[in-house]
């Protein structure tokens, strides 16, 4: 029998390879991936201030990590940082016109993504693997803090 290891990994990268793709046809190469995903939050967020750690946070990056990516982001023209009105030492994410732009495109393409990797799964079947991804996550959480299984 293969490794599991080995199948999620391949896996992944087929998800990934996938995701590429599509994002190649809407126009959103740059955006398939973390960059979309920070649009989409400041998008989904813009009711409050958004920092670099709420971003570190979010998707479970470093710091350095979380700078480069916000840097890249604003050299690309989608975000700008402004400083924050309660502590000035704090620059908060902005949308830019050109980020909002892409808004619209990245609502399409992570609809056209969800119905490709899920098209023919019951809805049981994906509850079932989100029980499974819950429960992979607790299991390295709880290596992570010392009470791995024996």
């Amino acid at each position: 029998m293969e490794d599991p290891l080995q199948k999620y990994k391949h896996l992944i990268g087929e998800l990934e390879q996938s995701a590429n793709e599509i994002a190649q046809k809407h126009h959103i190469e740059h955006l398939g991936g973390p960059q979309g995903k920070v649009l989409y939050y400041l998008f989904k967020h813009q009711d409050r201030d958004i920092f670099v750690k709420d971003i570190e946070q979010w998707l479970a990056i470093s710091k350095s990590v979380a700078s480069n990516l916000v840097k890249r982001m604003e050299k690309n023209g989608f975000i700008r940082l402004e400083t924050s009105s309660r502590d000035k030492r704090y620059k908060r994410l902005v949308l830019t016109e050109e980020g909002m732009s892409k808004i619209a495109p990245l609502e399409t393409f992570h609809i056209e993504l969800m119905k490709v990797l899920f098209a023919g799964i019951d809805p049981q079947d994906r509850m079932a693997v989100d029980r499974i991804y819950h429960q992979l996550r607790q299991n390295i959480e709880r290596y992570r803090d010392g009470k791995a299984f024996k």
